[in-house]
């Protein structure tokens, strides 16, 4: 009996041994598995598979190659459309359902931006009396509060679509070219409550251009000796923006640069050789913003004209720059006209003589169907390409129902080109100020509503 206890003993603990032995490798085999099941990526991605806990020789395929193949793990997206990835391991497979999707094209982006805003003077406030200073001394430098998320919560309340975010890079980068890390982040904070919110967003350089003026340093000019000279200074920093937000949605886009001027500083006419110079820097901007790659190879990007204006030597000389991908290409110009109804504190809607209020529907009327029909034929197959008012507004004369027409006009004018508008504001309620940026006591809200409603 002794015996046999022993015996059977002895085969319980071999048939445990065994099982002891067998066991953890079945574990092992049942743990591979790709990183993902699921992913979407964009045309002209890359996303990097993974077979977990296998070792040895893997047999990788796609099913429809023309939208995403893939080698050694590493799937490139080609086309929109879907495909199954499969990983095939010591006769198993492993499988992953891809969805490829074609970057928003520029047509899309400015239909569904509608109707945008800009947060003027805080990102983009600049001085030689600041340089130096810690950043808030920059935000709040032109009068401005330091803002939160809870303002852009408020503008996709109120029915915005878009936010630009203009921004002066001008001491905020060392001799060298390199960016201040803390204002870039900054930056990133505000473009990430923007996209957090639903809302599109632009980014671009801004009082690194325009006028000479006494206390503010201006470092690109539009001509061609100020291209020679600060040309890989400007591909340096776009090169430094597009990667660092190179992951980045659809919703995001960049805009080459604001109201370029010669170094006369002359506002509307352009000569032969400032326009030359403004297509140049065009053309560096989009070249270098594609080399970045991942999103910004087909990221919707934004050229300027000229001062941003809007007659016919400025329109005359613009160029559509060539790109490595079809429709992505928006244009922009900017529109305070007219002028003299814009600042003059003694011109309202029906003055000087009654007639005023046609001449003033004549000078919008005329010159947004101007910009319109020029974009419309703009382009290599001359089909045309979108584009924005980037910034339009008046001032404050106390005149809100004047604003109303005048706003409305251009905004219905507008939309019948395609073209979405983006209503500057400056933070001072006193000028071109409308919302307010921390609280609820929007001082303008009237004029807002009124936007939003003509851009529907």
């Amino acid at each position: 009996m002794k015996k046999k206890l022993l015996s059977i003993l002895i085969c319980l603990v071999m048939l445990l041994s065994i099982l002891g032995f067998i066991t953890p490798t079945e574990t092992k085999a049942a743990s591979v598995k790709l990183n993902k099941k699921k992913i979407t990526i964009y045309a002209g991605e890359t996303y990097k598979l993974k077979l977990k806990k296998a070792s040895g020789t893997i047999t990788w395929k796609s099913s429809k190659p023309k939208v995403a193949d893939v080698k050694n793990g590493k799937v490139t997206a080609n086309k929109a459309g879907k495909t199954t990835i499969t990983a095939t391991f010591k006769s198993k497979t492993y499988k992953c359902k891809v969805t490829v999707k074609e970057f928003e094209n520029c047509y899309d982006a400015v239909s569904n931006m509608k109707i945008g805003w800009n947060l003027g003077n805080y990102f983009d406030s600049t001085g030689r009396w600041m340089k130096g200073q810690g950043l808030n001394t920059f935000l709040t430098g032109w009068g401005n509060p330091i803002i939160g998320e809870s303002l852009f919560k408020k503008l996709k309340e109120l029915g915005f679509g878009a936010v630009r975010i203009p921004v002066t890079w001008m001491y905020h980068f060392d001799e060298n070219g390199n960016i201040d890390s803390a204002w870039m982040a900054k930056v990133k904070e505000a473009v990430d409550w923007a996209l957090n919110n639903d809302l599109y967003c632009i980014i671009n350089i801004h009082h690194d251009t325009g006028a000479v003026e006494g206390d503010k340093d201006k470092w690109l000019f539009a001509s061609m000796s100020n291209y020679e000279k600060n040309h890989e200074l400007y591909s340096k920093l776009w090169t430094q923006i597009a990667t660092e937000f190179k992951d980045y949605p659809e919703t995001l886009l960049f805009e080459s640069f604001n109201e370029m001027l010669d170094e006369n500083s002359n506002w509307n006419d352009a000569s032969d050789d400032a326009g030359k110079a403004i297509n140049s820097y065009n053309q560096l901007f989009v070249n270098t913003v594609r080399a970045t790659g991942g999103k910004n190879s087909t990221r919707n990007l934004i050229c300027n004209t000229y001062a941003a204006a809007t007659g016919e030597s400025v329109l005359s000389r613009f160029a559509v720059p060539s790109d490595t991908v079809k429709n992505h290409i928006i244009g922009q110009v900017h529109f305070y006209q007219p002028y003299e109804f814009i600042t003059d504190s003694g011109i309202t809607w029906t003055t000087p003589k009654k007639e005023y209020s046609s001449y003033i529907e004549g000078v919008v009327d005329n010159s947004i169907n101007y910009v319109g029909k020029t974009f419309s034929s703009l382009g290599s197959n001359k089909k045309g390409i979108p584009v924005i008012i980037g910034e339009f507004a008046t001032d404050n004369k106390n005149n809100t129902s004047d604003r109303i027409k005048w706003y409305t006009r251009v905004i219905k004018d507008a939309k019948k080109w395609g073209i979405t508008c983006f209503i500057w504001d400056n933070g001072d309620s006193n000028t071109m100020g409308h919302i307010d940026r921390t609280g609820t006591n929007d001082p303008f809200i009237d004029i807002i509503n009124a936007c939003i409603k003509a851009a529907e």
